[in-house]
């Protein structure tokens, strides 16, 4: 065991000779003129704010060493090589060790039949997504409800005659008509 018992007695100890040397640099400070050695000693006519001022602010300085003192540089392992494809550490930095690291598969390659899965559903989206924008930059004329076609206006037949894919659409839509003479 060491000579305090705990950090902390080590702690006030230290705190203690810190403030001690805090105080006697501000007696000096403020004495100065003693330090000349040209005359008798005679003590400054500052007031008591002055040293403890003075104690406080060469305190704090002192406590700034200490920490910037404390402070460690970090270590830098000579012994470790980062690898530049993937910027882990490598241990050894020996050629086989390299070689070794290369070596190791860190994700597994997927199967011909993951891939092609993949590359399907990647151009099933896509063109999805295209169909879904050139929806919207040319709409649909609104498809007549299916019915009875004697309900049918004598608008949407006109339409019908000039439309001449709407017969495809009405036979492939959600409600198909329900006229037996049109075949899906």
């Amino acid at each position: 065991m060491g000579r305090f018992a705990t950090r902390e007695a080590h702690f006030a100890f230290r705190e203690v000779v810190i403030l001690a040397l805090a105080g006697l640099a501000a007696f000096l400070f403020l004495n100065h003129e003693n330090l000349y050695l040209t005359g008798p000693f005679t003590l400054s006519k500052a007031p008591l704010e002055a040293y403890l001022l003075a104690t406080t602010v060469i305190y704090l300085f002192l406590r700034l060493v200490v920490v910037t003192l404390e402070m460690r540089v970090p270590r830098t392992r000579a012994e470790l090589v980062r690898c530049p494809e993937c910027g882990q550490w490598i241990d050894d930095s020996t050629a086989e060790s390299r070689e070794a690291h290369h070596r190791i598969e860190l994700t597994p390659k997927p199967s011909p039949k993951a891939i092609v899965s993949t590359v399907a559903l990647r151009k099933a989206v896509d063109a999805a997504r295209v169909a879904g924008k050139a929806s919207e930059a040319n709409p649909q004329p609104k498809i007549p409800a299916a019915g009875n076609p004697e309900n049918v206006s004598g608008s949407d037949l006109l339409e019908a005659l000039r439309d001449p894919e709407l017969l495809e659409r009405l036979r492939h839509s959600p409600n198909p008509p329900r006229d037996p003479r049109l075949k899906r």
